[in-house]
């Protein structure tokens, strides 16, 4: 007989405030680097995918160059939706930083906010003034 699993959902946890200093641009090893870190501080996490920044590198790198910008937000994935909520609750460290972890919510054009119930963007991202009456 065989022996069934439960599905195990993957969640994509987000960073904000990552140093581009440290994880974009000549001598670093990118998000790569910031994976293997993470998998290095924290026992028995594992990070399925690549770390990926939730802009658009190119823009970052532009706006680095700028002086706008010193730091991006990142996203990645975990195995399970208990560990993403520890890691929400707990933070998650690279080279001995802490950093702040947050739910992260992909919203798409289909996407409708439950405060203006406009549509492709959600409540956390919304910046209208009027509420659904």
């Amino acid at each position: 007989m065989a022996v069934t699993r439960p599905w195990t959902r993957h969640v994509s946890p987000a960073i904000t405030a990552v140093p581009l200093v440290r994880y974009m641009g000549k001598g670093t090893e990118g998000l790569q680097k910031m994976r293997e870190e993470f998998e290095a501080e924290k026992e028995g996490i594992a990070i399925p995918t690549q770390v990926r920044w939730l802009a658009n590198p190119r823009t970052i790198r532009e706006r680095k160059q700028n002086g706008e910008i010193a730091a991006s937000s990142v996203v990645f994935v975990v195995k399970g939706s208990r560990l993403a909520q520890s890691l929400i609750k707990k933070g998650i460290k690279a080279a001995g930083v802490c950093y702040r972890v947050e739910a992260f919510t992909n919203a798409g054009p289909d996407s409708r906010c439950e405060l203006c119930c406009g549509w492709g963007h959600i409540e956390n991202k919304c910046g209208s003034k009027h509420k659904c009456g």
